[in-house]
């Protein structure tokens, strides 16, 4: 009876609605999602535009299995990307493949570390999965959306990659062959490729289609908005140029990660100043206590997002925080725990125009689709049923001693 009493308001209650888009301030969600093992899929069961991208548990782990995993704008919806989970490698450990959002959190793109050319892009509002010819013998990263999300930059390296090659050492992989996938181009058609874009670690777009920069062994260049053209060559933004380094306002730059960060500030194609961002301020432990603080993207024209780990645990403990680019100050927003069964929470992609203004919320009961509510239901009946029956085993046993 207790555990009906537990259970019966997950079942009486339907999924949260999910957003339409549109709707204003995102939710960073607090408490976070924690892991489903059975969630609906977007393919079958969209929910929306997405905030956040992630992977949810790493390699082999107790009692669960990577997953690649959308949370909604609303923070409530809690989403498996099968696309991105069917693209892993077994270099990668079973982890999904590599996923990027677009701005707006309607589409997600998909790459693969298989060598075999593999790009796919998924509608977060319809479920629909359209995959790229690509050529075989590369793999493939997503690199960065155009400002409108509606085409997706992809970079592929020859032979196999893996998520886990900085472990030996590797450097990280120049790309040599860029790409561009139009979502309104027909399909079937190929992905333009542009080899004027060669030799690029990152790339990231300006807002309202005001140019692309790319970063290259030589610094960093902004071209036009479709990568063909250059505007301004040789602009000192360092290293680690990510899809979301440009702020909502288009006048800084953050690049850099694992603690050393620099903010560039943009005044008509031309870098005016560069100012570095310690963000040791979002650790209250030692050095080397196992923290790295790594930028996500913008809160606010002057925040942005940033995670650092703690290895307190067995699992990682994923912590966010909003940080001041101008003073370093840093404000805790949440702390996403790895649960009972270790899951981490890593390789997180944000929707840039979603971020911008988001809030920490509680979402309240999270959706994590029709079928795991039923799958809920037809165990808890099944449970009710063991019970009923082991209490009528024993008055037959009870009864059957008295009457011996």
């Amino acid at each position: 009876m207790a555990a009906l009493l537990l259970v019966l308001p997950l079942l009486l209650s339907g999924p949260t609605p999910s957003p339409s888009g549109g709707a204003a301030p995102s939710t960073l969600p607090d408490p976070f999602p924690a892991y489903a093992h059975l969630p609906a899929t977007v393919e079958r069961s969209p929910a929306g535009p997405a905030l956040m991208g992630f992977t949810h548990g790493y390699g082999v782990e107790f009692m669960d299995y990577p997953q690649a995993i959308a949370v909604g704008a609303d923070g409530g919806t809690y989403r498996r990307l099968d696309t991105a989970d069917d693209a892993s490698v077994r270099s990668d450990q079973g982890d999904p493949g590599p996923m990027l959002l677009s701005p707006d959190g309607r589409s997600v793109a998909v790459g693969g570390r298989g060598n075999d050319g593999y790009l796919a892009t998924v509608s977060l509002e319809d479920g629909s999965v359209r995959t790229w010819p690509l050529p075989d013998g590369r793999s493939t990263t997503p690199l960065a959306w155009s400002g409108d999300g509606r085409s997706v930059f992809v970079g592929l390296v020859e032979d196999d990659t893996h998520r886990y090659s900085y472990l030996d050492g590797a450097p990280p992989r120049v790309v040599y062959d860029v790409r561009r996938a139009d979502l309104d181009a027909p399909e079937g058609t190929e992905p333009v490729r542009l080899p004027e874009v060669a030799a690029t670690t990152g790339i990231a777009p300006l807002p309202q289609d005001g140019g692309l920069l790319v970063s290259t062994g030589d610094g960093a260049e902004l071209r036009s908005a479709d990568g063909m053209q250059v505007v301004a060559t040789g602009l000192d933004l360092g290293l680690d140029l990510g899809p979301t380094a440009v702020s909502p306002d288009g006048r800084r730059v953050v690049t850099g990660g694992a603690g050393s960060v620099q903010v560039s500030t943009l005044d008509g194609g031309a870098v005016t100043s560069t100012d570095p961002l310690d963000l040791s301020v979002t650790t209250d432990r030692p050095a080397g206590a196992g923290r790295m603080a790594e930028p996500l993207g913008w809160l606010a024209a002057d925040r942005i997002l940033v995670s650092t780990y703690d290895t307190e645990t067995a699992a990682l403990r994923l912590h966010l925080w909003s940080v001041d680019v101008d003073s370093g100050a840093a404000q805790e927003l949440l702390v996403a725990e790895p649960g009972w069964t270790g899951a981490a929470v890593g390789e997180i992609s944000v929707a840039a125009d979603l971020l911008d203004g988001a809030e920490v919320g509680d979402p309240g009961m999270v959706d994590r689709g029709r079928v795991l509510m039923l799958l809920r239901g037809a165990l808890l009946v099944a449970l009710v049923a063991l019970v009923l029956r082991a209490v009528r085993q024993a008055g037959a046993a009870r009864q059957a001693y008295r009457d011996a």
